[in-house]
Formats: structure tokens, C-alpha cells, sequence
């Protein structure tokens, strides 16, 4: 019994160690395997690489990649000129307002534009920014003498005359309408009737009060870089005019100076002029580029490319009704009505004509100077306010 137990016991042994050295041998096999195959990887590798390097004595220098040069500092705000390098308001490049564009006012539907895109705020251009309402006296005052000065100036073909309507829910359509006649001319006219006033907030943010401190009107003389230089908050007298002109022709000065480094030369963003180097999405510039988008075909983890377009904006509606009126008007019908006559649209010339008054226009008359016999245009009545005065078109009282 005792020798069948041991043959029995030697018998497994003798499996064991068969199976056991049947492991061994495979796993030195597998190792030797496995240091061949990274050997052969090594060799590839190094292949490859040799394959790649450039051959000695051809290789180029690097170009490095252009810095994005930050905006220069900005002046003090203050009325006036503000300095050489002006007040950035790139915030405000960026709000949607509604637009009226070039023709006759009241007939065309409005549009909206984003301020800084190029059809409102084009580059190499001077721009003269106005901030009105139709409730506003001391606005409607000075559009006559904004349009005087134009008029003198005709040679100031990179000058362009920018009214924003602003702290008003009348019709713009119907108000730039009524105010054509006074008004310089102007291929984009702008009003802001959001609810919060964005373009009002954005203008006054800052420690010393912005560029709009509760009042109006204001004016912003911007450069050929879209920076504030000079601005004016209240109404321009005959010395502030006469202050602006010279500054406008030292503005058009630097736009005609195109040496290397010169200000309107310069590149960095929030200048109005859609460089190379903010086309690309590593440094673009939405104020001046517009918004980024992918050119059609280019691959995920591709480098984007800036397309000058506008982002499609929903239209407002047709007219918000106030809550509150301002100073000097009333609501009425859901509007806000002036409690007073406004001052007159149209500079006539007393009556010389010795036929005036006698029922018919004659070809030698008009309204302008004898409006009792060429009637006045709808809305104005041929009246005078003192007895020794001519009769003269004025504006109807607003209903």
C-alpha cells in the first residue's frame, strides 16, 4: 500500500515538474519576443527621425509670430480735447442699434447695424457723433449750426456727421423725418430705444462720470483710430465751434499721414481697421473684425479665419410705449407729447417781393419768402410772432 502511494505521489511530481518547464521555456520565448519587437521599434523610430531632419545647411530660421500689441493708454475724460491718445469705447462698438440708411427719411424701413461695423462707423474716416432726442431743446438748437458748419466745410470728404437718437421711444423714422431740414447731412442715422438705454450705460460707465452724464445733448469728436478726442456735454456755443474746426483739420492731418508709426498706422485692436493679425482666432478682434467664423471646409482643431459679417439681429418692435415722460412733455395716447411749440425748422428771409400778399404764387416767390401766397410744407404754418416780423413757415404745434 505504502509503495503504490509513492509510485503514485513520484507520478504527479514528475507531471508538475514537465508542466512547470513547459512554462519556463514559454515565458523565456515570450520575453525574447517582446526585446526583439522594441529593438525593431527603436530602429523604426530612428529611422523615421533621420528621415525628417533637414539636410544640414538648408535650414531656414523660424519666423516668429507677430506680437499683438496692446491698445496705447487712454486720456482723462473731460470736456473738450481730451488728449493725443483719446478715450477707447470699444464696449459700445459692439451694441446693435437701429439704422436708418442713406435716402429720404420716413420711407425706408430701419435696419439694425452694429455701431462698429464698417457701414456705420467706416474706417479712415473722421466721425462727429451726436447724442439727441426730440424732447431735447438745446439739441434741436445746435443741429442748425452742425449743419453750418458742414456746409462750410465741403472739403471735409473723410468727415462724417453720426446722430444717435437716444432717452427717446418716438418714432426714429418719423423724428429724423421732421428734422431733415435742420440737420447736417448724414448716410447713417442711429437711434437706441432699448429698454435699459445700453448705449446711454455704456458711455457712463467709469469712475469720473463717461462720456454721458445724465444729460444731453453730447457730442464725441472720434479719430481715424474710433477713439473720443473731443467731446462736449451740453450745448455747443459759437466758441465751441469754433474750437472744433481747427481740431477736426489736425484729425484729418494725422488720417493723411501714412509714414511708418505714424497714429493711424498703427496696429492694435479696437482701432476700427480689421488687420491680418486679428483675422486669425488666436488674437481676433471683434470690434473691428466683426464675428469670428469658420471657413466652409476646414477641419475640427483648424485655425479660424475673420469674415467681415453682421450677426443676424432680431428687429425690434415698431415703437415701445413709455412709462414716464421727460421734462416738458406729457403722455398722451401711449406717446410723449411736447407741452410747447418747436423752434423753427426753416431760416426764411422776410417778404421783399411788392406782390407778396396778393393770393398768388408768382414765379419770382416762394414759401421761403412770402409763405402767404406759396403755401408751407405739411406739419409747418405761414405765421409771425411779433408784429414787426414777416410771416415765416414755422412747425405746427406737435398734437
Amino acid at each position: 500500500m505504502t509503495t503504490e502511494r509513492t509510485r503514485l505521489f513520484l507520478g504527479w511530481t514528475a507531471i508538475n515538474l514537465v508542466f512547470t518547464g513547459l512554462g519556463l521555456i514559454i515565458t523565456v520565448w515570450l520575453m525574447g519576443r517582446r526585446a526583439d519587437q522594441h529593438q525593431q521599434f527603436v530602429r523604426l523610430l530612428a529611422e523615421r527621425q533621420n528621415a525628417c531632419a533637414p539636410v544640414a545647411g538648408t535650414e531656414e530660421p523660424a519666423t516668429p509670430e507677430p506680437a499683438h500689441v496692446p491698445p496705447p493708454r487712454q486720456d482723462p475724460v473731460k470736456s473738450g480735447y481730451l488728449g493725443a491718445s483719446g478715450m477707447d469705447i470699444s464696449p459700445a462698438m459692439r451694441l446693435n442699434l437701429e439704422a436708418l440708411p442713406p435716402g429720404e427719411a420716413g420711407k425706408l424701413p430701419l435696419d439694425n447695424l452694429r455701431l462698429g461695423s464698417p457701414q456705420v462707423l467706416p474706417p479712415r474716416t473722421i466721425h462727429v457723433v451726436n447724442l439727441w432726442a426730440t424732447w431735447c431743446d438745446p439739441c434741436l438748437a445746435e443741429l442748425p449750426e452742425f449743419k453750418s458748419m458742414f456746409t462750410r466745410h465741403r472739403e471735409w470728404d473723410d468727415v462724417r456727421f453720426v446722430p444717435i437718437q437716444i432717452k427717446d421711444h418716438t418714432d426714429p423714422l418719423r423724428s429724423y423725418h421732421d428734422y431733415a431740414g435742420v440737420m447736417p447731412p448724414a448716410p447713417i442715422r442711429l437711434a437706441d430705444r432699448t429698454m435699459s438705454d445700453a448705449l446711454a450705460s455704456t458711455l457712463a460707465e467709469g469712475d469720473d462720470g463717461g462720456l454721458y452724464r445724465g444729460n444731453l445733448p453730447v457730442t464725441l469728436v472720434l479719430d481715424c483710430n474710433r477713439r473720443v478726442r473731443w467731446a462736449k456735454f451740453e450745448q455747443l456755443g459759437e466758441a465751441d465751434f469754433a474750437a472744433l474746426e481747427p481740431l477736426i483739420d489736425q484729425l484729418r492731418a494725422e488720417l493723411a499721414d501714412t509714414r511708418p508709426g505714424a497714429w493711424c498706422t498703427q496696429e492694435w485692436p479696437g482701432n476700427g481697421r480689421c488687420e491680418a493679425l486679428e483675422r486669425t482666432a488666436a488674437h481676433h478682434s471683434f470690434e473691428d473684425c466683426g464675428p469670428l467664423r469658420r471657413r466652409s471646409g476646414d477641419l475640427p482643431g483648424t485655425a479660424e479665419v475673420v469674415e467681415p459679417a453682421e450677426p443676424v439681429a432680431v428687429p425690434s418692435p415698431p415703437e415701445i410705449l413709455p412709462t414716464t415722460c421727460p421734462p416738458k412733455t406729457r403722455l398722451r395716447n401711449g406717446k410723449c407729447s411736447r407741452l410747447q411749440k418747436l423752434p423753427e425748422l426753416q431760416v426764411t428771409a422776410p417778404a421783399s417781393s411788392p406782390m407778396c400778399g396778393n393770393g398768388v404764387c408768382d414765379p419770382h416767390e416762394s414759401r421761403s419768402t412770402c409763405c402767404q401766397d406759396c403755401p408751407c410744407a405739411d406739419r409747418f404754418v405761414c405765421k409771425s410772432l411779433r408784429p414787426s416780423e414777416p410771416p415765416r413757415c414755422r412747425a405746427a404745434l406737435q398734437p
